[in-house]
């Protein structure tokens, strides 16, 4: 199945195995090889895990190479996460939402190939100060402008929703992934809880909610009282 994916490989690359060529894949092979790909890598990152399994002999592989092992938070009733949950516990990995936390980890060890975490724009940090508080943030002077309309037309203040940034679908879209993009269209129809994503979407929930994290993370999702989403970008389909 895999001979074309093999021969490329061999051809620009190098191929390493424990076993001599033409050996017939096994079962007992598959944890083997693991320690291979751990003991090639600078760490791994395990994703979802059951209590028992290849990914956690993998992470034993990782540990015993004195490798950097990192692990993504799930639901605590989640059978999938059960390994990876009890792996932060432990202090065995590190828990980590996104590429950004691993490069954050190992920048220091490369220096010269790995960018850190880049600061925060100040018009999206307020933008996002702003959501918090639920209006917009005032200066000494701007406030005294507003309270003086407020007694002037004997009208109260509404709360202003901070300036919600427009991006382009088509240039966008490419960044995200399907559960993303499924989830972030769904959104821009109005806010949404978890469950409603679920039905919406057709996504399990332990997907729904990965890449609601992820979303908010990268600040295109806020998350409103009483456990509801919503979109804080526009989307500008054409």
């Amino acid at each position: 199945v895999h001979r074309a994916l093999y021969e490329d490989v061999a051809a620009a690359g190098t191929l390493i195995s424990d076993y001599p060529p033409g050996t017939e894949p096994t079962k007992a092979s598959f944890p083997i090889r693991n320690r291979l790909l751990s003991g090639l890598a600078v760490g791994m990152i395990a994703v979802e895990s059951g209590r028992f399994g290849g990914t956690l002999l993998t992470v034993d592989h990782a540990l015993e190479q004195d490798r950097e092992v990192f692990a993504v938070p799930g639901p605590a009733d989640g059978e999938a996460s059960e390994g990876t949950n009890r792996l932060i516990q432990e202090g065995a990995a590190k828990l980590v939402l996104g590429a950004e936390d691993v490069i954050y980890e190992l920048v220091d060890r490369f220096p010269g190939r790995l960018s850190g975490r880049r600061t925060m724009p100040e018009q999206v940090r307020e933008q996002r100060l702003e959501s918090v508080v639920g209006q917009p943030k005032y200066q000494p002077k701007q406030r005294e402008e507003a309270a003086k309309s407020d007694k002037s037309d004997g009208k109260k203040e509404v709360d202003n929703c901070p300036a919600v940034e427009y991006i382009d679908w088509r240039d966008y879209r490419e960044k995200l992934t399907d559960d993303q993009r499924d989830i972030l269209l769904a959104l821009s129809n109005g806010d949404l809880v978890a469950d409603d994503l679920v039905e919406k979407t057709q996504i399990p929930a332990r997907r729904v909610l990965s890449a609601l994290t992820v979303l908010q993370i990268q600040g295109l999702v806020r998350e409103q009282s009483g456990k509801r989403f919503h979109a804080a970008v526009r989307l500008k389909m054409e």
